[in-house]
């Protein structure tokens, strides 16, 4: 029973490790992007452009950056809620106390959750490679 516990310690603590260095990653490349916009929009030449193909009145707001935007924030409240789902299925098997049927609903909570984090990771892979492949090509 203490294994049991343990290893579904070991394995909350990995992933949510796991998420919190995934957070900073993704902090630390939404910074460089931010300085690399902020240097290319305080161009002269990139206000001359935009001045002549939009007008003085243009925002300077590109569609793709706002896109951007809400696919990352879609996938990070998705990986919120399945890291609360992994938690709430460790509660499940530490407060299962020898009941079989609670311990293989928390198995399957667990392996769902986890299932669920693993598709979020890779869709948030693509979404940032098609972002930027995008955001370089305009």
């Amino acid at each position: 029973m203490f294994k049991k516990k343990l290893l579904s310690f070991l394995i909350l603590s990995i992933v949510f490790s796991s998420f919190l260095g995934f957070v900073a990653l993704n902090n630390a490349q939404a910074q460089n992007l931010d300085t690399v916009r902020d240097n290319i929009f305080d161009s002269t030449e990139y206000k001359e452009v935009q001045n002549k193909t939009y007008g003085t009145n243009a925002s300077g707001v590109k569609v793709q950056n706002v896109v951007a935007a809400v696919i990352n924030t879609f996938l990070g409240l998705l990986g919120v809620i399945f890291i609360i789902l992994i938690i709430y299925a460790g509660f499940l098997w530490m407060t299962a106390g020898g009941n079989e049927d609670q311990v293989g609903k928390a198995k399957k909570w667990l392996t769902n959750s986890i299932i669920g984090i693993i598709i979020i990771v890779a869709a948030y892979a693509i979404a940032q490679f098609v972002i930027e492949s995008v955001i370089n090509a305009a």
